[in-house]
């Protein structure tokens, strides 16, 4: 007795662009609508992800979920201060580095605990303000070289240095919030 299926589902090109179909008996088929060595990347990837430990189960294979026990994967090293700090530097040269950065924490798969993603989120909005505060600055020096100063400006610039004293206020009290919160790691990790 053969057993037919509820439903069959249809894949099409125009929705898809890859399929491979993968029959009980019979050599699998592959349509595909990329260039050959994407659509050969991409069949590297999904074997690949099928040779981690995660896939060795077949509950991890049905979750996508590794098991603690049998399928106990490598994890990475945790996110720090320092690596964050080392993100800025890296992004320095690139137009909004706070931004960059702040790509490059939340791609990143390291684990981290709510002090940990506290302390990158104050170093992450630090740069950030001061960034923000410089293109005030900016603006204000235009504006000042561009209209001078008089009944007319005075207001907008004022406002410009009101901006960045404020904005500047913020970033030295993230600053302060973050130096405090190291030392008291600091004396809590020593005997």
């Amino acid at each position: 007795m053969t057993r037919t299926p509820d439903a069959v589902a249809v894949a099409s090109l125009d929705t898809h662009r890859l399929i491979a179909a993968v029959p009980n008996h019979g050599p699998a088929e592959v349509s595909c609508n990329l260039p050959r060595p994407v659509a050969a990347s991409v069949l590297r990837q999904i074997a690949d992800s099928l040779d981690t430990p995660s896939g060795q189960s077949a509950r991890a294979l049905a979750t996508g979920r590794p098991r603690p026990v049998h399928d106990a994967a490598e994890e990475p090293d945790a996110l720090t201060v320092d690596d964050v700090r080392a993100a800025l530097d890296f992004n320095r040269p690139d137009r909004d580095p706070a931004l960059a950065t702040l790509r490059d924490v939340l791609l990143d798969d390291a684990p981290c605990t709510p002090e940990q993603a506290l302390a990158a989120a104050r170093l992450i909005l630090r740069a950030h303000a001061w960034h923000i505060a410089a293109l005030v600055d900016r603006e204000y020096d235009a504006t000042r070289s561009r209209w001078g100063l008089n009944r007319s400006t005075r207001g907008l610039l004022t406002g410009y240095s009101g901006a960045r004293r404020a904005i500047q206020a913020y970033a030295d009290r993230l600053t302060d919030e973050q130096a405090l919160a190291e030392a008291t790691a600091n004396e809590q990790t020593q005997p």
